[in-house]
């Protein structure tokens, strides 16, 4: 009997065994180069041991069955090279695809991006991100960036017969957002120290993101250097600590300071002061209630109008005058708040009229 031809089951044979066509493989035996697998006749397959395919052949003996896809129909020895890996990864994403729902989130790898969005495979469903889903801030001009990333986004909707799924990267990224932001707003109080890295920064200070919220550090709470801003002190991306020195949940708005957690270089200046220390200064300004002394290092101090001499003085500057230099003492010492009280009048003796008057007093 002649044996007659079937076009049909020679096109069969060719698409089977196409590059991306999935097969059922039996191991035929472990080489140090892969595992020999039979997909179906006499054609035999080879998974080779790379990298990849590493966690997918675990364990895998001669006898076991399993599905492969073709990678490639030819090597260098003629062989049909496979992967179970590819395989195993196509089934878990189906197993995922088939459990979703809308408003379900799932992680995407990008691997193909064109004007109107970018397109994604989970097993043998097709997801498409459209341009206005791909991001909450800013979308990237070039989405040829997008591929090979991974991406976690929030189902809007799903066709379970025709295998495709339209889903939002931006949504996931909003709902995410809310959600930090009432984590981040329900455990934060003012004082608290937090972590945060510095994300950008601004004419009038920078911007830090703390719980995936962007909190203000304000130029002014950078240093106590008063000429250096947040940018001379700090670096991008680059995290440190920080005080929270204001926490508006109203406003969502949160105030952060750097130089709260560093030493005053007064402080330091001040600690090596002593009350009935004599100093010798310079008046720089004038105020209604007295005069600030400069002295030492840098040193500030306020001579009170009370402190200025033993007989009454109604104004500071009957006494002193912007420019001035004099000996004063110092009579207090505020660490905690770096201040310094002076005094004229303790370096002079008092006069007799004076004592007489109080020796009356008594």
């Amino acid at each position: 009997m002649d044996e007659k031809f079937d076009l049909e089951s020679i096109d069969k044979t060719f698409t089977r065994f196409k590059v991306g066509a999935k097969v059922s493989a039996k191991v035929e035996g472990v080489l140090k180069s892969g595992v020999l697998v039979n997909i179906g006749g006499k054609k035999d397959g080879l998974i080779p041991f790379v990298e990849e395919e590493k966690e997918a052949l675990e364990g895998v003996k001669v006898g076991d069955e399993f599905d492969a896809i073709i990678t490639s129909t030819k090597d260098e020895s003629g062989a049909i090279i496979l992967s179970k890996e590819k395989a195993d990864s196509i089934k878990k994403g189906n197993e995922i695809a088939n459990g979703l729902k809308t408003g379900d989130n799932c992680e995407i790898i990008i691997t193909l991006a064109h004007k109107s969005g970018l397109v994604s495979k989970l097993g043998s469903f097709e997801v498409f991100v459209p341009y206005s889903q791909i991001s909450s801030t800013k979308i990237d001009n070039n989405l040829q960036n997008y591929v090979n990333k991974k991406f976690t986004a929030t189902v809007l909707e799903i066709d379970l017969i025709k295998r495709e799924i339209v889903a939002s990267i931006k949504a996931y990224e909003e709902h995410k957002k809310l959600d930090n932001e009432t984590a981040f707003f329900s455990s934060t109080f003012e004082n608290k120290i937090v972590s945060g890295k510095v994300v950008r920064f601004v004419d009038f200070g920078a911007f830090v993101e703390v719980g995936g919220v962007d909190c203000l550090l304000h130029n002014s709470e950078a240093s106590f250097d008063k000429n250096k801003k947040a940018s001379d002190v700090l670096e991008l991306d680059k995290t440190y600590d920080f005080r929270v020195i204001k926490c508006d949940r109203e406003n969502k708005k949160v105030s952060l300071s750097y130089k709260a957690l560093q030493e005053n270089p007064l402080t330091a200046k001040i600690k090596k002061l002593h009350v009935g220390d004599v100093v010798h200064g310079e008046v720089v300004k004038i105020l209604p209630f007295g005069a600030i002394i400069k002295f030492g290092d840098d040193i500030e101090g306020l001579l009170h109008v009370k402190e200025a001499s033993h007989y009454y003085v109604k104004n500071i500057y009957e006494v002193a005058k912007v420019g001035q230099k004099l000996d004063l003492k110092i009579i207090d010492i505020d660490e905690e708040h770096n201040k310094v009280s002076l005094s004229l009048k303790a370096m002079q003796e008092e006069p007799e009229v004076l004592k007489i008057a109080k020796q009356i007093e008594e």
